[in-house]
């Protein structure tokens, strides 16, 4: 049976995660042809959500050496999100949890909106190693959507992720690490219809990823 002291411990690491994991919104297409912010740091636990605005546009990892081709492994694919009107959110959000500090480089494989700069970066190491991958975008030879349905990440309403608390649909699911197509928690719906206003982007509302806790609780009481 565990000891006081290490359910206190474990109380004391689940809380830590609580208070520190966050709920980062970025904006997807909302002014043109850029994700807003575009190159952002985010800690183990963070929750990247992105809001996608009019016409149409997906997110896809890739790397630093091939900006505009999707990621071989460990990566996500949003689908496309379809939207009508200017100015006006979709419905559904498109969720990530980061699990690793390293270096992970996004596009968006519409027509050639990578080569005309509609990439982003999570912990690139500098701002000039993120000016060398938009670089190396615009001169991309082609711009590529993978294959399948959604992986890597979950769709969820977007009213459930009101305040960025992390407390909806598939928020306590999302990974890095890709999984099939068919286990993917949705499919973007393109309805265009107003969604819930995203949270300012330096605001970084406070959520909570469930596989953290988990991890924490259990490393404390083994």
């Amino acid at each position: 049976m565990p000891s006081l002291s290490n359910i206190l411990v474990a109380a004391t690491l689940v809380l830590s995660s609580a208070v520190s994991a966050k709920t980062i919104p970025i904006k997807v297409g909302e002014s043109g042809l850029t994700f807003e912010p575009e190159n952002i740091k985010a800690d183990v636990g963070d929750v990247l959500e992105f809001w996608f605005y009019a016409k149409n546009h997906s997110i896809v990892t890739s790397t630093a050496a091939k900006p505009c081709e999707p990621k071989t492994e460990n990566g996500f694919f949003s689908g496309f999100f379809p939207v009508a009107e200017a100015g006006v959110a979709s419905e559904n959000v498109f969720r990530v949890t980061v699990n690793s500090t390293a270096p992970l480089w996004y596009y968006c494989s519409q027509g050639k909106h990578c080569q005309n700069g509609m990439v982003g970066a999570v912990n690139a190491k500098s701002e000039d190693d993120f000016d060398k991958f938009k670089k190396a975008a615009a001169s991309a030879s082609s711009n590529v959507t993978p294959a399948g349905g959604v992986f890597g990440g979950s769709v969820a309403k977007a009213s459930s992720s009101s305040g960025g608390s992390g407390s909806g649909s598939g928020s306590s699911s999302t990974t890095l690490v890709a999984v099939p197509s068919s286990t993917a928690s949705g499919t973007a719906s393109g309805a265009s219809s107003t969604a819930s206003a995203p949270p300012d982007s330096g605001a970084g509302a406070v959520g909570v990823s469930f596989g953290v806790l988990v991890a924490a609780l259990g490393f404390a009481l083994a």
